[in-house]
């Protein structure tokens, strides 16, 4: 009350409130305006203009006890009427509305020493008891309205997902967005958190809608899913996803992962989509010449197909009914069994006894398990393969099929060394070397690699490796920390080659399999090995846009780049992006993963490093050439004791193998 009376503020003397114990203090500047402080305290103020430097205002206090008051007293003739206010409290009437409110609360509080001072009960309410017990209803009711429009919402989803009404549905959701958001401005703090809550459960039955019950490759999926991960993004910011549980964290997440994918399916990144209408309209047009069609109107042409076909159908159920053949084995013979026997019969299939150890790993198709020869007593590795889905069963023994002709055409102290394939009725064993030390991503999971010669001997043996791989034809395509294996002694081994591709090359290797084939030319680089084959993160730029892949294995190469980094610095490439498609990105961008600093790597480390991560495949050494640099130089002669004239001594011949 003292920095009040100082500041100029005088009491208002009414003679009818100071008998409820409520005492009105008045702004200074309303001093000579009786009026405008009957105004304030009735309730009709006007709205001050917006050039007005200073508003008005009014600050009431109950309390139980008489006013001590030794400021300056005004007089007014007022009429009493309900203020509807508790004891304890202070309330402040300003001129205008809510923002000048907010403006002449910062006022006040600054006046009377801080914040701390005073206890926000109510935010803003009408200074007419009336008005604002109707007020207080309208919210009340506005709140109901809105829980239920937002209820309604999930339930009609539910209910209307049988008769296929997507798009009603999505409607559906925009008016409950917009209507709760709109409601929950003007609603109390503790409404306004219930609102909240209901509209994050909202936004997670949106993106599931997407998920769940959309067609992705229509188009208007992808516009709805941009609302529905706009309206997730706002209702998820700051202190909003603490409020929500676990579970329903865990299937945002994985929904809105599911919504990134389908949007960036519908980027034609690589021109897969355009090929493939292309190639259909190709199909359409060689039927209709088969058929001796000639017409100009596509859709006369697709219905002329569609008639010819619905014919042969009906041939083929007549036929049918004629030889009554339902119910009847048709075909004993099985594809898929022809090509287990396939598999049996083309590769070294082995007959030992042997026991299955503990889990080890995972690989491209199957789990990796130690084993024990029950003939020698030798321990060796063993993948599992199991033949469970009908549907992708030719896909995955192809697959098989493709790794093992790699690994039966490879003898290299840098490859696991392979030794036969079992093969059962529903699964496939492949018996490899085992590795004892475990893979080079489960020696980073401890930190990086501090001392700088161990990456330089693990560098050259993945060079050796890499130069005897490319010599014989083979591009691994897949190289990263989790397919480098180390033994006993720590030497490094190249693992899972189920993405690696076989170049033909007469009298030194053979194709992986039939469809290879067309992908292949004797003697030449035009393979098409940029397929989008491997792991995001250690892509190289020509395997994302699909250009041109430049030298032979410099794909092999760049990601050998990104494992030398990962060593030198203990994170994986790209570590700062988030998501695959942001990595993708920034690599077909070109954009370079961040570096090793100084007291990482060396300056010829890192000259290295840029060597293998040159943007231009073309550009790009070869491990042959890699194994002259001098970062290679230096730790062979440092650790094998090599001279610097017998370089190429390092890399094994093809035929050797």
């Amino acid at each position: 009350m003292s920095l009040l009376r100082l500041s100029g503020h005088f009491l208002v003397y009414t003679g009818t409130f100071e008998k409820y114990g409520i005492y009105a203090i008045a702004d200074p500047y309303l001093k000579d305006r009786p009026e405008t402080v009957r105004a304030i305290l009735s309730g009709y103020s006007r709205i001050p203009k917006k050039d007005v430097e200073h508003v008005s205002y009014v600050m009431i206090f109950c309390i139980e006890e008489p006013l001590v008051w030794e400021g300056e007293i005004v007089n007014l003739d007022m009429p009493y009427f309900d203020i509807d206010m508790k004891p304890g409290r202070m309330r402040l009437i300003t001129e205008g509305g809510s923002q000048e409110l907010k403006r002449t609360r910062k006022e006040v509080s600054a006046l009377t020493g801080g914040g701390d001072v005073f206890d926000i009960a109510v935010d803003t309410k009408s200074h007419i008891t009336r008005v604002d017990h109707e007020m207080a209803r309208v919210r009340k009711l506005f709140f109901k309205l809105s829980t239920s429009v937002i209820t309604s919402c999930i339930l009609f989803r539910r209910r209307c997902k049988p008769y296929g009404c997507q798009e009603t549905v999505h409607n559906m959701f925009v008016f409950a967005r917009e209507f709760g958001q709109r409601g929950i401005s003007v609603m109390d703090a503790n409404r306004r958190g219930t609102v909240a809550i209901k509209l994050i459960n909202l936004c997670i039955e949106w993106v599931t809608f997407i998920c769940d019950d959309c067609v992705p490759t229509e188009n208007k999926t992808f516009r709805w899913t941009v609302v529905a991960l706009e309206f997730a993004m706002v209702m998820t910011r700051g202190v909003n996803i603490v409020a929500i549980s676990g579970d329903q964290f865990a299937k945002l997440r994985v929904k809105v992962a599911d919504c990134m994918t389908l949007l960036i399916s519908h980027f034609d990144i690589t021109g897969a989509k355009s090929r493939a209408a292309q190639q259909g309209n190709s199909d359409v047009l060689r039927r209709g010449k088969a058929l001796n069609i000639s017409v100009d109107d596509d859709d006369e042409l697709v219905a002329m197909l569609r008639e010819d076909m619905v014919k042969k159908l009906e041939l083929l159920e007549q036929q049918r009914q004629d030889t009554h053949s339902v119910g009847k084995v048709l075909d004993d013979s099985s594809g898929d069994t022809e090509f287990l026997t396939y598999l049996a019969s083309a590769f070294s299939n082995l007959q030992i006894r042997w026991q299955q150890g503990r889990y080890i790993g995972g690989g491209t198709f199957g789990s990796v398990y130690a084993a024990v020869n029950l003939d020698t007593g030798g321990v060796m590795a063993v993948k599992e393969i199991r033949l469970q889905d009908t549907q992708s069963i030719r896909h995955i023994l192809k697959s098989i099929k493709d790794e093992m002709t790699v690994l039966e055409i490879l003898s290299h102290p840098n490859v696991v060394q392979y030794y036969g394939v079992e093969v059962h009725r529903d699964r496939v064993f492949i018996f490899m070397e085992y590795c004892q030390g475990g893979s080079l991503a489960g020696l980073l999971e401890y930190g990086r690699i501090e001392d700088e010669q161990v990456i330089q001997v693990y560098t050259l043996q993945m060079l050796e490796g890499l130069a005897y791989l490319h010599q014989s034809g083979i591009v691994h395509r897949d190289i990263k920390p989790e397919n480098i294996l180390l033994d006993h002694n720590g030497v490094i081994k190249f693992v899972d080659f189920g993405a690696a591709k076989v170049i033909a090359k007469t009298g030194k290797t053979r194709q992986a399999s039939a469809t290879n084939k067309s992908n292949a030319t004797t003697g030449g680089n035009k393979t098409k090995l940029n397929s989008m084959t491997g792991t995001p993160m250690y892509m190289s730029p020509e395997v994302i846009t699909g250009a041109d892949s430049g030298r032979h294995g410099s794909i092999d190469i760049w990601s050998l780049g990104c494992c030398v980094l990962e060593m030198a610095t203990g994170r994986r490439p790209w570590a700062n992006l988030d998501n695959e498609w942001a990595i993708m990105y920034h690599i077909a961008a070109g954009h370079l993963p961040q570096l090793p600093s100084a007291d990482q790597l060396s300056i010829e480390g890192q000259q290295f490093l840029m060597k293998t991560l040159e943007r231009d495949p073309k550009k790009r050494p070869s491990a042959v050439d890699l194994l002259s640099d001098p970062w290679m130089v230096s730790i062979r002669n440092v650790v094998l004791g090599y001279s610097a004239g017998s370089d190429d001594s390092a890399v094994s011949s093809p035929s050797e193998g």
